[in-house]
């Protein structure tokens, strides 16, 4: 997965971002499994370093220290499986200023399809 958040207005804030995973996928978290490493996405440009992370069954969150000087657009990502095949609703992500909640965006909903393999 991977998002690209862009800040219209770059100033200090402490931003935490939500994405919640469609049903019949899972999160390769990085700490317990090496595919889920985020070296696999050396390929990312402007990659955000967060603060704090947590992977958990049905979502993933992040938090970052932003700056002054930091970028307008930044970009998270992190690695995740399908296990299950279907069709899927594909939930919004949200980010957010924690300190100031007239700042926050999110991402439009979507599905997404699963074929079994052959």
């Amino acid at each position: 997965m991977v998002l690209k958040v862009t800040d219209a207005q770059p100033q200090f804030a402490r931003v935490a971002l939500l994405d919640y995973l469609p049903a019949g996928f899972e999160i390769d978290n990085p700490q317990l499994v090496s595919s889920g490493d985020a070296g696999t996405l050396d390929w990312i440009e402007d990659a955000a370093t967060p603060a704090h992370t947590e992977f958990r069954d049905d979502r993933f969150t992040a938090a970052f220290d932003r700056a002054n000087s930091d970028p307008a657009v930044f970009t998270v990502a992190y690695v995740v499986r399908a296990v299950l095949p279907g069709t899927y609703v594909l939930p919004q992500a949200q980010v957010e200023d924690m300190y100031r909640p007239d700042r926050f965006g999110r991402t439009g909903t979507g599905a997404v399809s699963v074929q079994p393999a052959k």
